[in-house]
């Protein structure tokens, strides 16, 4: 019986000490002098959804022969694999770039309907699709926090926010789109494009690296239409065609 009572009495002092080693606060701080670097570099992985943003003009609330009546953005994803590059203006405001490739093969950027040229009105639906290859060059003002405790280790984590501009350029843009993925059709987005980017992110300090998940929004500022020619009943009924991005990227930095 006494042995029986020691061995548990063991087992629960050994069990005790795994808990206490487990819930315990160390003291060690990972990487202390990351603050004091003047800049440093890193790699990003994630993926971004793309949808564009129409401005009708009034044919489209009566459109002519043939023109688009209804128009519907379809979204678009892309795996993004980029590098960064964060230059340390004050211990809380940075300047980053973050150079990024996004590749999806074909984007499938709206589903229209139009109304046939014939002397009946038949609606016609139809996907209109272009091949993109897009290389986007963000430049934006991080604003961080001080380092914080978490997860019991002294100064692991910090939060943060970005804002900034983006210059997109997509590779495809001079190639053929299609409709139906089949029919040929002039491309009619243009291949540059400026937007305007908010995100928040934060930052983990590990022993070797620093990872941060990020979430980030793009607005575009410039107009998309490649065509106005009349000819074109794709583009008659708009009067701009501006880009969308959401990204969620891990930045791997150090």
């Amino acid at each position: 019986m006494q042995y029986l009572l020691r061995k548990q009495i063991i087992i629960l002092i050994v069990f005790l000490g795994f808990a206490s080693a487990a819930f315990s606060q160390t003291d060690e701080v990972f990487q202390p002098d990351h603050d004091d670097l003047p800049y440093y570099l890193g790699m990003s992985l994630g993926m971004s959804n793309s949808f564009l943003s129409f401005k009708r003009s009034t044919n489209f609330l009566v459109p002519p022969s043939g023109a688009v009546n209804t128009i519907t953005p379809i979204q678009t994803m892309y795996i993004n694999l980029g590098l960064s590059g964060t230059l340390k203006l004050t211990n809380h405001f940075l300047l980053r770039t973050n150079p990024t490739l996004l590749i999806s093969g074909n984007r499938n950027v709206f589903g229209y309907t139009s109304l046939s040229s014939g002397p009946l009105t038949i609606p016609n639906t139809q996907t209109y699709s272009i091949p993109s290859v897009i290389i986007d060059l963000p430049v934006g003002i991080k604003i961080q926090s001080d380092r914080y405790n978490a997860f019991r280790y002294p100064d692991i984590m910090r939060h943060y926010l970005i804002t900034g501009i983006k210059f997109g350029f997509d590779l495809g843009s001079e190639k053929s789109a299609t409709i139906n993925t089949t029919q040929s059709y002039p491309n009619i987005i243009k291949g540059t494009d400026m937007a305007y980017e908010i995100g928040l992110g934060t930052s983990f300090y590990l022993r070797y690296a620093t990872i941060s998940p990020e979430v980030k929004f793009s607005y575009g500022l410039k107009d998309l239409r490649k065509i106005s020619d009349p000819k074109f009943p794709l583009v008659t009924s708009l009067d701009k065609i501006t880009s969308n991005f959401i990204y969620f990227t891990i930045h791997i930095e150090n």
